[in-house]
């Protein structure tokens, strides 16, 4: 095993010294906390100058008998010129675009907080990138928030035409989550599975959450506190988040799914995650139902902190192996 990253566990004991959370604060307060904290790790992050954003709102998919608009932001590669238009545009390449669910245990989190890390992915790809605000429990409590997902990804099939007219047809698509992020992605693709729509070229889970049974397995047992995922939570955020769902339904614990006719996978796990053994067990059952699937798992780190590609030690190699993997789905070499 290798070791923690040293500032990894600065961060680590940076967190801890600070006021923990308020567990009689409301859920407002909770999330603003939280989600100030998440932005503070900005400062961790590379980032991009090299990318320009617009802000549109997608009516998508949401409760029987509701339309609510869904905000997304685009972060579009400053150098990309033309070569993202597809035949309807003035390029001649494929209109390529990347859609990324952010994490936040599906409480917290925003197109805000993940907003320079889209910003990266987009420049190191060379790909628009497109990142959901879908809806938050316990407000929204499932299915809501994958409602969402599979709203957005369904007005991105229609090459709608506001990314048109900001020059990119759509004509492949490829997607990615983190944490809950992740857990939606991969929910989110069973479910267009099921409706017969083949939509996306590839899906890249990081650090995914995709078992609510939360099975005790040697790393849940020696990461499980004190890591950055505190799993004493996860019954609350699963309170919060199942609505009329139970943890073995496959549309909140893709674990229990039928995974066979799954488009190409990559899951990433961290060292120091409780949930590494997870996102194992996940690659071993999409393998076994005969997807695609490749995998990496980013030594010396914790729960989320691989996107933090500003810290002192960072291995450059491990992201640059993901980036090359979604730029193949893309037939970017």
């Amino acid at each position: 095993m290798a070791e923690l990253l040293p500032s990894v566990r600065a961060l680590l004991d940076e967190a801890a010294s600070r006021p923990q959370l308020d567990p009689s604060a409301t859920v407002a307060e909770l999330r603003a906390a939280a989600d100030a904290g998440l932005i503070d790790l900005h400062r961790f992050v590379r980032g991009s100058d090299h990318v320009t954003t617009h802000d549109l709102s997608v009516l998508g998919e949401s409760l029987p008998g509701e339309s609510v608009p869904v905000p997304v932001r685009l972060h579009v590669p400053a150098d990309l010129g033309h070569e993202a238009k597809g035949p309807s545009g003035d390029g001649n390449g494929v209109g390529r675009l990347h859609v990324h669910l952010h994490g936040g245990g599906w409480w917290m989190g925003s197109i805000a907080t993940a907003d320079p890390m889209c910003r990266e992915l987009a420049a190191a790809m060379q790909v628009p990138v497109l990142s959901v605000d879908y809806r938050l429990a316990p407000e929204h409590p499932f299915p809501a928030g994958l409602d969402d997902v599979l709203g957005v990804l369904r007005w991105v099939a229609t090459s709608p035409t506001e990314l048109v007219d900001l020059g990119f047809p759509v004509e492949t698509v490829t997607l990615s989550g983190e944490s809950a992020g992740a857990n939606l992605a991969a929910s989110a693709a069973l479910a267009l599975r099921d409706a017969g729509e083949s939509l996306l070229r590839g899906v890249w889970l990081d650090v995914p959450a995709v078992d609510f049974t939360v099975p005790p397995t040697p790393s849940l047992e020696q990461f499980g506190t004190g890591y950055g995922l505190e799993i004493a939570m996860l019954p609350l955020m699963g309170h919060w988040y199942f609505g009329g769902a139970t943890p073995t339904d496959p549309r909140v614990s893709p674990q229990f799914g039928d995974l066979a006719g799954l488009p190409p996978f990559l899951v990433t796990t961290a060292e120091f995650d409780p949930l590494r053994d997870q996102g194992a067990a996940f690659v071993g059952s999409l393998r076994t139902a005969g997807v695609e699937v490749s995998t990496s798992c980013h030594e010396g780190h914790i729960h989320g902190s691989s996107w933090l590609t500003a810290l002192d030690g960072y291995d450059h190699s491990w992201y640059e192996g993901v980036i090359r993997v979604v730029k193949s789905w893309h037939g970017v070499l």
